[in-house]
């Protein structure tokens, strides 16, 4: 622990006999396992804010995934298996995660020793019959995690500091109720629709031209969805009814289609919406209905889902523009074949 924690005193037990059978062999790592870039390949794993990251740095990052990852799921331990086998998704976080340090440092967002303690002291890995043992946490961090305290508490800090500029970015985040009843209905309403799946390269390039040249044949030349269609070159198909969960044959899952649908009106048109078979443009021809009451018993609890998604959402993009706005020299699909 810190080294005001380390000061403690703490009775002298015996471990948590069953916790340690329970975690497997599997999750013993630290940066130690990937330090050094290979002699082949780049020189460094690429550039944040025009900043060279060394291949230690991205190192310590995986190192710390993995950490995280294993604080979150040490009770499950099939998708901690699962997830800790995933070279790219951890690739992946690593560098998102070396980017968000870079931004917590440039916009001052600190953990103090407080809230190290606070965390390390309260987390249910490191306590034995309701409280917090320092052996356990010791023995833990060194046969499980590959890591010192000292070492640890910095990935907690780091952790810390990102939550903290989470919840600065999305703080002026809210949900609309119409915004609430177009959630609510994409997951529990079935729809039905008809519509035109455009060619593979029109899915691409001309899905936008395409739909703008159906959009006014309605409204400026008064035509229905069917001639539209027709006279865009395109064949309609019609689907049975369908809930966001289901697989629509032709298309594939089912969930875009009913987002999209959700906030429609009927007999509305769609924008052009990216499915698992292309894109398609579609009409909203009927829809079942939710409860009415259900959704007025439910609706403060599913607010509560509804707000986390939508910061989510922004969380990502905001993630996603700064990703473009950096430089990546690696495949972080692979990024163990860059070391030795």
């Amino acid at each position: 622990m810190l080294k005001i924690l380390r000061h403690k005193n703490v009775s002298k037990i015996m471990l948590w006999g069953i916790l340690i059978l329970v975690l497997p062999s599997f999750v013993m790592w630290g940066a130690g396992s990937l330090s050094k870039s290979a002699e082949k390949g780049p020189k460094y794993v690429g550039t944040i804010e025009g900043k060279k990251i060394s291949f230690d740095k991205f190192a310590e990052a995986v190192s710390s995934v993995r950490c995280q990852i294993f604080l979150n799921y040490f009770n499950d331990s099939k998708v901690l298996n699962e997830l800790l086998k995933n070279q790219s998704l951890i690739g992946k976080i690593a560098w998102d995660r070396l980017i968000m340090v870079r931004e917590t440092k440039r916009l001052k967002m600190k953990a103090d020793n407080k809230d190290v303690i606070t965390y390390v002291r309260s987390h249910p890995l490191f306590l034995r019959n309701g409280k917090f043992d320092e052996e356990l946490y010791v023995y833990i961090l060194r046969n499980h995690l590959g890591l010192d305290p000292r070492a640890f508490e910095e990935i907690v800090r780091e952790n810390i500091a990102m939550q903290k500029l989470n919840e600065s970015l999305t703080k002026g985040v809210t949900v609309s109720d119409d915004e609430l009843r177009a959630y609510y209905k994409a997951e529990n309403c079935k729809f039905k629709v008809s519509y035109a799946l455009l060619a593979e390269g029109e899915a691409i390039k001309g899905a936008d031209v395409i739909y703008k040249k159906i959009f006014d044949a309605i409204n400026k030349d008064k035509k229905d969805f069917e001639s539209a269609v027709s006279d865009a070159g395109l064949k309609l198909q019609e689907t049975l009814f369908f809930s966001k969960t289901d697989y629509i044959e032709g298309l594939g899952e089912a969930l875009p289609v009913a987002a999209e649908a959700a906030g429609m009106q009927k007999a509305g048109i769609s924008a052009p919406v990216m499915t698992r078979k292309g894109v398609i443009i579609f009409k909203l021809l009927d829809e079942e209905g939710f409860d009415q009451d259900k959704f007025i018993k439910e609706k403060p609890e599913y607010s509560k889902k509804v707000l986390e998604l939508k910061k989510n959402m922004s969380l990502e993009i905001w993630l996603r523009r700064l990703e473009q706005a950096n430089t990546l020299n690696i495949d972080l699909g692979e990024y163990e074949k860059y070391y030795r």
